[in-house]
């Protein structure tokens, strides 16, 4: 390939996926910068990809027939703090290394798109309002989205995101109609933390809210 073009490939066409954060107390930002992804997050977006339909049974079956829906990676999100302060995340970190299992208060999601198209982003905000979680050290912070695990043999083959459940009024057909290579679930996408040098600890001593934002960028 002519060099010039390679060069300008490069520059001009790759695309990137960051995730990035803001910490703040209260009203005042008291950290920001990248997230560290995991495997499952990984996994989930090239598995996303490649499937053709993801379908899962209604939660009501009210009649014979099975309502069928999408399900996105941030059904059922949410975010957890921890204590840890010193252990670096690595691509195999399933869970934050010391968490504390309260879920935030309030949470919003926000898209947004640069006049050019040359950049898509999407906002996540965890609120955990004054006296939600105790005072205390807190080191990390883990977003949980349905994800899949890595737990297929590779390569693997026409793979799905999701299976089907209960009659298929379209074809007649019951029973798994489209299998999972690994069933989706709540899973550890994204840590931000101490011991990776994203933010010093925070001693935090729940007299504001404390709050992560939460950014996955694509651009190209």
């Amino acid at each position: 390939m002519n060099p010039k073009i390679d060069e300008r490939i490069k520059e001009e066409y790759e695309a990137k996926i960051t995730g990035k954060f803001k910490i703040k107390i209260g009203n005042k930002t008291v950290a920001k910068g990248k997230n560290k992804w995991t495997r499952y997050f990984a996994s989930s977006i090239v598995e996303f990809v490649i499937t053709p339909l993801t379908l899962v049974r209604s939660m009501d079956d009210y009649s014979d027939y099975n309502w069928v829906c999408v399900r996105g990676l941030s059904r059922g999100c949410t975010a957890k703090a921890g204590n840890d302060t010193s252990t670096p995340t690595s691509p195999d970190t399933s869970e934050l290394v010391s968490k504390i299992d309260i879920a935030p208060d309030t949470q919003n999601v926000v898209i947004f798109k640069e006049s050019d198209y040359t950049e898509y982003s999407s906002r996540h905000t965890f609120t955990w309002n004054p006296g939600t979680i105790p005072p205390q050290t807190i080191g990390e912070f883990g977003v949980y989205l349905l994800l899949t695990s890595d737990a297929w043999t590779s390569p693997a083959e026409n793979p799905s995101f999701a299976r089907f459940f209960g009659g298929c009024v379209a074809t007649g057909r019951s029973g798994p109609d489209i299998m999972p290579i690994s069933s989706p679930a709540s899973r550890l996408g994204a840590r931000i933390s101490s011991g990776d040098g994203d933010f010093d600890p925070i001693d935090y001593t729940s007299e504001e809210a404390l709050i992560l934002e939460w950014y996955v960028v694509i651009k190209f």
